[in-house]
């Protein structure tokens, strides 16, 4: 038992610690964010607007839009469709469900209401620090503007989040989908990496400019500034730091060969889509989206921490989940494939050891959680279990892979 739980899904985890139940409120879904970042990395500030168009998925009408951003991170102005300012309030508050958890409240007042099944566009303008939240238990969130290294990302609400301040709604509302386009200036010595496409790279003086666009929808964006290097071919790219040269290689031909075998297994992919691994921090949490990983340096610098790369590329196949919330069972045939895919490509076995050590793991939980005894796996979503999802999921896929 290598992982029992990934960064991917952490943060909607987290809350499955917290006894409060609060209510479900609609909120308006983003369909598109046109985004411009300016990075002062000597200063530790982010300088930015975020311009979102919004979608009345719910069946009545809603007179607020509801956002979320990182707790020092201040909004100046709230722009309208027609460009006009917008009245707004924003508060720091403790997330209700996981108190540990601050973020800064934006309410922007609709008048009049937004129908159901319609749209509007609402711009934020805001900026401030960004210094991670390991003081909620979720180490992975190191996330911060450093000249060291930068990473914005939806974990730490880098951008604005439509959503109110609790993990149990959020989940309930399930993951959005979205385009996007973003344009993140930073000193020229530095690159930006980023899973879209790279539009144009442009140079003013001492900073350079780095236009990207969503390859196809996604549910998050993910940012990551450093003197990156990069090894890319056909549709692959890897951004890697200078010291871990050789260690990029070796996950580029990794993910080659881990992108054949599924490629055999599944069967392609639907379209051609560009895909890139992106070299993080350790300790800064692993995590895919629909087109890139973000990777941690312990797989550059360990080949046998490879099975990270495994994990996260096989979610490339998952189809859109239609529950909500959703039990994810991804993340246990990803904790699966992890061994399998090593037995595959290096001829070890140990697939048979790994589940029998989770096995006697969940033995002693069982012991202990007696929800485990009692709540299907597919209502682990509804009961804010999707933590076991990995562990029991994993020996779900194990059990019928070995009985077929």
């Amino acid at each position: 038992m290598r992982k029992l739980l990934g960064a991917t899904a952490a943060l909607w985890l987290a809350g499955t610690v917290a006894a409060a139940q609060v209510p479900d409120r609609p909120v308006l879904r983003p369909v598109r964010y046109d985004i411009v970042v300016r990075l002062d990395l000597a200063d530790e500030v982010i300088d930015a607007s975020a311009r979102i168009r919004l979608r009345n998925e719910s069946a009545r009408p809603l007179s607020e839009a509801s956002f979320l951003l990182y707790r020092l991170l201040n909004v100046q102005r709230v722009l309208g469709p027609n460009g006009k300012p917008l009245s707004f309030d924003q508060k720091v508050v403790a997330v209700e469900d996981f108190s540990k958890q601050q973020v800064n409240h934006v309410r922007v007042p609709l008048a009049p209401a937004l129908p159901a099944g319609k749209e509007t566009t609402i711009e934020l303008r805001y900026g401030g620090h960004l210094l991670g939240y390991s003081e909620t238990g979720m180490l992975y969130v190191q996330d911060r503007i450093d000249s060291a290294y930068t990473l914005l990302r939806e974990d730490a609400y880098a951008y604005p989040i439509p959503a109110y301040p609790s993990l149990g709604s959020r989940r309930r509302a399930g993951l959005p989908t979205f385009e996007y386009t973003a344009r993140v200036t930073v000193p020229s010595t530095y690159s930006v990496a980023n899973g879209g496409e790279l539009v144009a790279r442009t140079l003013d003086g001492a900073m350079a400019t780095f236009v990207y666009r969503s390859a196809m929808p996604s549910w998050r964006m993910d940012f990551a500034v450093a003197p990156f290097q990069t090894i890319a071919a056909g549709n692959l790219t890897v951004f890697h730091l200078p010291e871990d040269s050789l260690g990029a290689r070796r996950i580029f031909s990794a993910m080659q060969r881990t992108l054949a075998l599924y490629t055999r297994w599944f069967g392609p992919l639907a379209g051609a889509r560009p895909f890139a691994v992106i070299e993080i921090p350790d300790g800064w949490g692993s995590q895919a989206d629909v087109t890139s990983l973000l990777q941690a340096a312990a797989a550059f610098r360990d080949p046998k921490r490879e099975y990270e790369l495994y994990h996260e590329i096989s979610h490339l196949w998952n189809p859109p989940s239609t529950d909500k919330p959703s039990p994810r069972w991804n993340e246990g045939l990803a904790s699966f494939l992890e061994d399998l895919t090593t037995d595959t490509l290096t001829g070890r076995a140990s697939m048979d050891s790994s589940a029998m050590r989770l096995a006697r793991w969940l033995a002693e939980r069982v012991r202990t959680d007696s929800s485990l005894r009692i709540v299907a796996p597919v209502d682990f979503g509804k009961r804010d279990m999707t933590g076991y999802s990995y562990s029991v999921g994993n020996l779900m896929f194990f059990g019928l892979y070995r009985l077929v």
